[in-house]
């Protein structure tokens, strides 16, 4: 992919034309240490200076770890406008203090412990997040669809587990537990909370990559026909 900058103003013989180019890229022809990346060519016509920049087209919905966002394609760049990588730290988080809690109420006997909810929800939570943070770190249409599914999955899980622990809150009074009872709600209002946090996270993590997916089918295709 080719850029070209012209210089506007006619050459004096007085002038240096070449005093607002930078000292790599006075020469024709000459390439920088940075040449796989970019490389300059600098021509006159005309009485204009024209300056030719030479950008390495990767291949189509993939870039390789560290591109600029203004280089990616973009659906992508519509995808990393949601911050995927910080809303993943927090889906991670949020499984990790899932899981810490899941012991604690299997051994007090509840019903959310018997059937594993703290376990199952916190292990869906974490991969969603893991996939939000790989898809930003390495930004490729795969990456992005895989986070799209799993936060869709996870905001199933997020409100079910909503719904069941609100329920569980409503009627802790009357449950048998085998330990402080004040305890046993602060845990269930705190996973409460952090189910709902995770829910509104992969909602808006899932709208992004919807986004990004509904932009890459409305792009035109072209094809090329040899000769």
């Amino acid at each position: 992919m080719e850029m070209e900058h012209i210089y506007s103003g006619l050459q004096i013989p007085d002038q240096d034309i070449f005093s607002g180019i930078s000292p790599e890229v006075k020469e024709p022809g000459r390439h920088t240490d940075q040449a796989s990346a970019m490389a300059s060519h600098v021509t006159t016509a005309g009485g204009f200076v024209i300056i030719t920049h030479k950008y390495p087209l990767s291949s189509a919905g993939q870039a390789t770890p560290g591109t600029a966002a203004s280089q990616l394609p973009g659906p992508l760049q519509t995808f990393l406008r949601g911050q995927p990588k910080a809303l993943g730290v927090v889906q991670i988080i949020i499984g990790i203090v899932s899981l810490l809690f899941g012991p604690v109420l299997v051994n007090a006997y509840t019903f959310e412990g018997s059937i594993g909810l703290p376990f199952w929800t916190g292990v869906w939570y974490i991969i969603s997040g893991s996939l939000a943070v790989a898809a930003e770190n390495t930004p490729r249409r795969d990456l992005v669809k895989a986070c799209l599914g799993m936060n869709v999955v996870s905001s199933v899980f997020a409100g079910v587990g909503s719904i069941l622990y609100s329920i569980l809150v409503s009627v802790a009074p009357f449950q048998m537990v085998y330990f402080n009872r004040s305890l046993y709600v602060g845990l269930l209002a705190v996973l409460l909370v952090l189910n709902i946090l995770e829910m509104c996270i992969a909602i808006a993590t899932s709208a992004f990559g919807c986004k990004s997916e509904c932009s890459y089918i409305a792009m035109p295709e072209v094809a090329f026909q040899q000769a």
